[in-house]
């Protein structure tokens, strides 16, 4: 039996002999690569981890002693050695466990989170709520040096040193983010840590090397018995032990998989295919190369946004402002403000962190600033953390602002050039995938609400945004019925409404949360018009979070698909006239 078969608990762990835990250490980088291997991950940030999560269970008892780990990618070597370990194949797949840490999966983990720069608010937050309930246990954040480049992690930080209880700030220093760390705080930490810290407050430790345990478990044994907060500064290699990660200088391994290795070597399965990422990329590098004002804004996702090669080709004018998403925005309307014309390459769900920059910063002033918004609707593996349900809905109320979709590929330059064109602030979404084809001849370009499939006197009118059309259209295959894009959802087209709204028959759809998004804005103008026709509506499921799992079998099952559109179609004629 090997070592990793007799961890069941922290409590096995704490259980070996000391001379054990290198050997422990190597079976569950084996384990991490492995699995990752099959179903795909976040592979670099664990394989870091290892020794750390192995001194952290080795000193600490969890989950009397709470353990908060900031996202969940370095948290792999966690759920294995908390009584997940016949469970990891399972991992990202629908019914297994959860990409990131999730309380309801273990009571070993601490707090749930898929964003950055939480821990240490939690920590200070759990710090103090175990005081007011008298609740024994030591509390501990575990945090990548990414996430301090995040002004959360300040706040935390704040209000850290002069909590009632002493906090255990564990630093894991890879020296990157997803890829390169970026910004004054990765050469504080290499140079001036320990002045930082503790005029902070805080009981300095460090820098330690993150991959010798006996040390490791020694300084968290010195901390665990500190009556002052304490920050244990570890040094480690994000994809340590696995050469294809190590040798990946942008990321070091950050999300690899599936792959298999042959003779040695990593091979994955690339397709080939050009994704709406890389579509927008090439988009903008041809835009930037005609206007000098074009400018550029990632918080931290230059390889998400499959912007590698724009920022190696514009390098002053494609800004990598790390993981900060509430600064990316401001500064975007600091730039806009200038005169530049920003354009921020953000996921639907980190822009949701930005929303009170966004409000009072971009839309108040009307501020002509981009948001290019990826990963909208469905992303599958990575769950109810990512997946981009509530754009739209947050977005629609601010005055001012357009939100448009591509349908075909040819769509998505028009739009970009719309957005540009627009004195005000723009919002445009595309799904993660791969681009659709081009457009029909008889369908109008984008950003106008126009008619995908026009029928004589349509019985059934589906309205859609987005690449969610296709379905529709495939939907409507001999029958009399018709499609309608909305266009910019923000600003619906109130005669096509009025128009589609004649069939007696609509069925909104839409691949976002139901509550303020395209379904509402048509029924808004149903409403003000005094229209009456029968109404279906498909969409995310409005009282609950989507999980995770394969994002195509996801739509399948919430009828986002061309035979669950046409089923719901036909269920809604079915009702009768009003």
């Amino acid at each position: 039996m090997s070592l990793l078969e007799r961890i069941d608990s922290p409590a096995d762990v704490r259980a070996l002999p000391s001379q054990a835990l290198p050997g422990l250490c190597a079976e569950l980088r084996e384990a991490i690569v492995e699995v990752c291997g099959q179903v795909g991950g976040h592979l670099g940030a664990s394989l870091g981890a290892v020794e750390l999560t192995v001194a952290l269970h080795r000193v600490f008892h969890s989950p009397v002693d709470r353990l908060v780990f900031d996202v969940g990618h370095q948290a792999y070597a966690h759920k294995l050695l908390t009584g997940r370990r016949a469970r990891l194949p399972t991992l990202r797949q629908a019914g297994g466990l959860a990409p990131f840490l999730d309380p309801s999966e273990s009571a070993h983990d601490a707090f749930g989170a898929g964003h950055a720069c939480t821990a240490i608010s939690v920590s200070v937050g759990l710090l103090e709520g175990l005081r007011l309930t008298a609740q024994p246990g030591h509390v501990v954040a575990i945090v990548g040096d990414g996430a301090l480049t995040g002004g959360l992690s300040f706040e935390g930080l704040n209000h850290a040193a002069v909590a009632s209880g002493p906090l255990t700030l564990v630093i894991n220093d890879n020296g990157m983010s997803i890829s390169q760390n970026v910004g004054a705080v990765h050469g504080l930490l290499s140079s001036d840590a320990r002045r930082f810290f503790e005029s902070l407050g805080f009981v300095y430790v460090g820098p330690l090397d993150g991959h010798d345990v006996d040390g490791l478990i020694e300084a968290l044994r010195q901390a665990k018995a500190s009556s002052k907060p304490v920050v244990l500064h570890a040094r480690t290699q994000k994809g340590r032990g696995f050469s294809p990660a190590e040798a990946d200088l942008r990321t070091r391994g950050h999300a690899m998989g599936p792959y298999e290795l042959r003779a040695g070597k990593l091979v994955r399965a690339r397709p080939g295919q050009t994704t709406w990422s890389d579509a927008f990329a090439a988009l903008l590098e041809a835009r930037m190369e005609r206007d000098p004002a074009l400018v550029v804004i990632t918080p931290a996702m230059v390889e998400g946004s499959s912007l590698s090669a724009l920022q190696a080709r514009f390098p002053r004018r494609v800004f990598d402002v790390g993981i900060a998403e509430q600064h990316a925005v401001t500064f975007a309307a600091g730039l806009a403000k200038a005169g530049a014309r920003p354009v921020v390459c953000v996921y639907s769900t980190f822009l949701q962190r930005a929303y009170d920059q966004l409000v009072h910063d971009v839309a108040l002033p009307r501020l002509p600033v981009i948001f290019a918004i990826d990963r909208a609707g469905l992303v599958g593996a990575d769950g109810a953390t990512h997946q981009g349900s509530f754009d739209v809905s947050f977005l629609r109320p601010l005055p001012g602002l357009s939100i448009t979709s591509p349908v075909y590929a040819d769509d998505l330059a028009e739009l970009l050039d719309a957005a540009v064109a627009r004195s005000g602030p723009s919002a445009l979404r595309f799904p993660r995938g791969v681009v659709t084809g081009a457009r029909p001849k008889e369908v109008l370009p984008p950003p106008q609400t126009r008619w995908l499939v026009r029928a004589q006197a349509p019985s059934l009118v589906f309205v859609t945004s987005g690449v969610l059309g296709l379905q529709a259209v495939e939907a409507c295959g001999g029958q009399p019925w018709a499609v309608l894009d909305a266009g910019d959802v923000a600003n619906l087209d109130r005669q096509r409404v009025r128009e589609a709204a004649r069939s007696g028959a609509l069925l909104l759809a839409e691949e976002a949360m139901p509550r303020g998004g395209l379904a509402d804005a048509v029924l808004e103008v149903l409403a003000d018009e005094g229209l009456c026709p029968r109404v279906g509506r498909v969409s995310l499921p409005g009282d609950r979070f989507v999980p995770h799992g394969e994002a195509n079998a996801q739509r399948r099952a919430l009828g986002l698909h061309a035979d669950g559109l046409r089923a719901a179609g036909r269920a809604l004629l079915e009702q009768g006239p009003r």
